[in-house]
């Protein structure tokens, strides 16, 4: 256990908000990840988001509860 109560509330919440965040502006940069790395097609790009927010969903889902105990 962190004795520095800082740590223990604003870490995992920077923590979270990075997570989400991240998942979030993948939506944003879908054009440029597409010029980058030569795939032409959106729909190859776009499976790779809709997979995060998949797993975004399913470890709020699951993790919630545990979340909520600590």
């Amino acid at each position: 256990m962190m004795k520095n109560r800082w740590l223990n509330g604003a870490l995992p919440a920077v923590m979270i908000h990075l997570s989400i965040g991240s998942v979030y502006a993948f939506s944003v940069l879908t054009n440029h990840i597409m010029i980058n790395t030569g795939i032409l097609d959106k729909s190859v790009v776009t499976w790779a988001f809709s997979i995060a927010i998949f797993f975004l969903g399913m470890s709020a889902a699951f993790l919630g509860n545990y979340v909520e105990k600590i």
